[in-house]
């Protein structure tokens, strides 16, 4: 299995065309959108998920409306089973829901599947994931990754031989918890970084405003808290606007290229806001001195391990996610 990324590093996120997101998205404002970002050079890359409410079916009549442009967009999608279902998941109940994805999307077969497992103290993962790489052995999914797993469940479906080419995290200046050994894992095994969160629902980006209330923006002033709330949100603002000077360029092009320049990381998420469609105008490299100046002004680290905090149902990470949405066919679980 070989998974294709954009040459601009750049996917785009479609969380924001969730219901429940944030403010609604009509069905004309996210069809001017997704225009808008195919006309860059290159494949269009976009990434959702089989529990983002709506927003499969949403891109499958989009690319259906525009059949010329079909071949020129990738789409990444996700398998997250509820919470509630862990224990009694079966064969079919993976099958279904992802010869669903594929319905809704009305392509031949998934580009890629990234498989979510809300607890990992629940045994039946890695069974789940043996039933995912069935599908793809039919033809039905052609890569098989994962999103939020952290290094000892990451190792095991290796092990196991599951063919994982890729690991969606969180990963940002803000939050910088791949690097506690994820980073070299991926590195080891041949596992591509998916990063996603680089302007922190854009905290991280240029903005003459607040951005809009979403869930998103609770998660990652959440994130902001963990390494000292707006004292350190500010000082991070202001180096990013430094080093953005000096290159000419803009905060958010400046936090999506720190994302890009860590190992293993092979593309970084942004979403379909005006906001994210404006970053990678051009592709902006940083210098040595750059990333360290930019971590300097962020010397506090999130605690623990990647998604770690958020599995703590009873936190505040994990008292704002929503577990049991597959069986109403939507839902959210992270991302830009």
């Amino acid at each position: 299995m070989t998974l294709p990324l954009p040459a601009s590093g750049l996917v785009r996120g479609c969380w924001q065309l969730s219901r429940g997101h944030g403010p609604e998205w009509s069905r004309e404002r996210a069809f001017a959108a997704l225009d808008e970002a195919a006309t860059r050079p290159g494949p269009l890359f976009l990434d959702c998920a089989d529990i983002y409410t709506g927003a499969e079916q949403l891109l499958g009549d989009w690319l259906a409306a525009r059949p010329a442009s079909a071949g020129q967009v990738v789409v990444f999608t996700k398998f997250v089973p509820d919470l509630d279902a862990l224990s009694t998941i079966d064969r079919s109940y993976v099958r279904d829901i992802v010869l669903r994805s594929r319905d809704r999307l009305g392509v031949e077969a998934l580009e890629l599947v990234q498989f979510a497992w809300w607890d990992l103290s629940q045994p039946g993962w890695l069974r789940a994931a043996e039933w995912l790489t069935e599908l793809a052995e039919e033809g039905v999914v052609r890569n098989i990754g994962v999103t939020n797993f952290d290094r000892g469940a990451l190792t095991a479906l290796l092990d196991a031989g599951i063919p994982v080419v890729s690991n969606q995290v969180q990963y940002s200046l803000l939050d910088r918890r791949p690097q506690r050994g994820m980073t070299d894992l991926c590195l080891q095994r041949s596992v591509t970084l998916l990063a996603y969160g680089a302007l922190a629902g854009g905290l991280l980006s240029d903005s003459a405003g607040a951005p809009a209330p979403s869930r998103s923006l609770v998660k990652y002033r959440l994130i902001a808290d963990e390494v000292g709330g707006r004292a350190v949100l500010e000082r991070a603002r202001a180096a990013l606007a430094e080093v953005a000077a000096r290159h000419r360029s803009t905060m958010a092009d400046v936090a999506v290229a720190y994302a890009l320049r860590q190992p293993a990381v092979g593309a970084v998420i942004v979403g379909l806001s005006r906001r994210g469609r404006a970053v990678g105008a051009r592709r902006l490299r940083l210098e040595p001195g750059d990333e360290r100046s930019l971590e300097a002004a962020v010397p506090q680290e999130v605690p623990g391990e990647v998604f770690e905090l958020e599995r703590d149902r009873g936190g505040p990470h994990g008292r704002i996610m929503r577990y049991n949405l597959n069986r109403e066919g939507s839902g959210w679980v992270r991302g830009e």
